[in-house]
């Protein structure tokens, strides 16, 4: 008994936070504190908030684009002839032209945008030594806009197909 090392000699002191411990010990961490926000989840919140001003400007210039086909008195009485449509397009005018372009290039931006925010913050979420918080609430953003995006795009072509029509 007096040859065999005493394990008690080697345990470390409160004092020393890196000092090597028994692999099978069954003391608990000292809990440092609260913990961290996750950068991955406060990452997927702002590209969530991005995507959102990207469906407003889309919003807007779509719009725009509503408002400027209403005002002509542009008809098409078939829409496969490509020689009419062709003329009605340009008989519409360059601002037209850009404010739809602008429109559809925001949405599919900001659908891109939120996929990208939305991975992020389920990996966000799932991380166990960080808060949830601002992961939880990047998948729910970026899921709207996911689903805004789309109805967006798809309220845009009914526009635009009822106006033809």
């Amino acid at each position: 008994m007096e040859n065999e090392t005493n394990n008690n000699e080697k345990q470390p002191s409160s004092n020393e936070p890196y000092a090597s411990r028994p692999v099978f010990s069954n003391e608990q961490p000292i809990n440092e504190g609260p913990k961290k926000h996750s950068g991955i989840g406060i990452t997927s919140f702002i590209i969530g908030l991005l995507a959102v001003v990207l469906l407003i400007i889309a919003f807007v210039s779509g719009s725009t684009f509503a408002d400027q086909i209403a005002n002509t008195d542009i008809t098409i009485a078939d829409p496969s002839d490509t020689a009419a449509f062709q003329a009605s397009i340009e008989a519409l005018g360059q601002e037209v032209l850009v404010s739809m372009m602008l429109a559809i290039v925001c949405i599919f931006g900001a659908g891109l945008l939120s996929l990208a925010g939305l991975v992020l913050a389920i990996i966000g979420a799932v991380s166990s030594k960080r808060r949830k918080t601002f992961g939880v609430i990047g998948i729910v953003l970026n899921i709207l806009v996911f689903v805004g995006g789309i109805g967006l795009f798809f309220a845009g072509s009914a526009a635009i197909a009822s106006s033809v029509a």
